[in-house]
């Protein structure tokens, strides 16, 4: 509760007795209070935004103090509760009437507004004598403000889940492209075997035509790079994949093996006699 000390009488006064107490003592005064904790100074209604002040340990501590972070959640709500209550005040989408505006500005200078309507419509009715029905207007435009808040907050909320979700999808993207790019070099290597297999390269005559080309035999690491050679050119291709390239291995050595028409003499491969 903010307390202020009127500057004309010198009378300390709670914020909500402010308006009563010039309309008393200090009748027909200009209004002009000051606050005790901040000693600041108000003049007319410009108490009425005043709505808390420093703390004590602020107050007398030195200059790097800093202030804890409020732990009173009801403390907490009754300041949003005003923060809707002067966003009214400054809005002009509602078209306040001189009596609606008065009624806002005096709920501006009470601390513990209720938040229900049946206790708020009690509340403003037996402390500041204010008719049912302006009471329910009044409330029916503070719900409208708090709604069109809560759906402020919603679409904020919802704009950053959809960047958020956006940006994982994105790192997600990335991450997969690697294995998109396997997949298609396996795509590729599955295609040239089906064309292989579709025209099938015959081993065992290219093997032989090439030995018999010397008579004196051929050593077998260049007959395995003139087959390799042929083989290459047979699917169409400037060079063999690594699979490609340990099957033609593997082919080419039990070829050597099991041809019989071809024997080794060292390194050596020549045309059985």
């Amino acid at each position: 509760m903010v307390f202020f000390t009127c500057n004309i009488c010198g009378e300390s006064v709670k914020k909500p007795a402010v308006e009563k107490h010039y309309q008393t003592r200090c009748r027909n005064q200009a209004k002009s209070v000051s606050c005790m904790d901040c000693l600041k100074d108000f003049y007319n209604e410009e108490y009425v935004a005043h709505t808390k002040c420093i703390s004590e340990a602020q107050k007398y501590s030195n200059q790097n103090f800093v202030p804890k972070e409020p732990r009173n959640k009801n403390a907490q709500k009754q300041e949003s509760w005003m923060d809707i209550i002067r966003a009214i005040l400054d809005s002009s989408e509602y078209q306040l009437t001189p009596a609606l505006r008065s009624a806002f500005q005096r709920l501006q200078s009470v601390d513990n507004v209720p938040r229900k309507k049946a206790k708020f419509e009690n509340f403003v009715g037996n402390c500041m004598r204010m008719p049912r029905q302006q009471a329910t207007q009044v409330w029916d435009i503070l719900e409208q403000e708090l709604n069109k808040m809560k759906q402020a907050k919603q679409d904020e909320l919802a704009a950053a889940k959809a960047a958020k979700e956006a940006e994982a999808s994105k790192v997600e993207t990335n991450d997969e492209a690697p294995p998109t790019k396997k997949s298609k070099l396996e795509t590729t290597e599955s295609n040239g075997a089906a064309d292989e297999e579709l025209n099938e390269f015959d081993w065992a005559v290219q093997l032989l035509k090439l030995v018999a080309k010397q008579p004196d035999g051929i050593f077998q690491e260049k007959l395995k790079k003139k087959l390799l050679k042929k083989y290459t050119k047979h699917l169409a291709q400037t060079e063999l994949t690594e699979k490609q390239a340990k099957k033609f291995d593997k082919r080419f050595d039990k070829l050597l093996k099991k041809c019989d028409a071809l024997h080794l003499d060292g390194d050596l491969v020549k045309q059985c006699s």
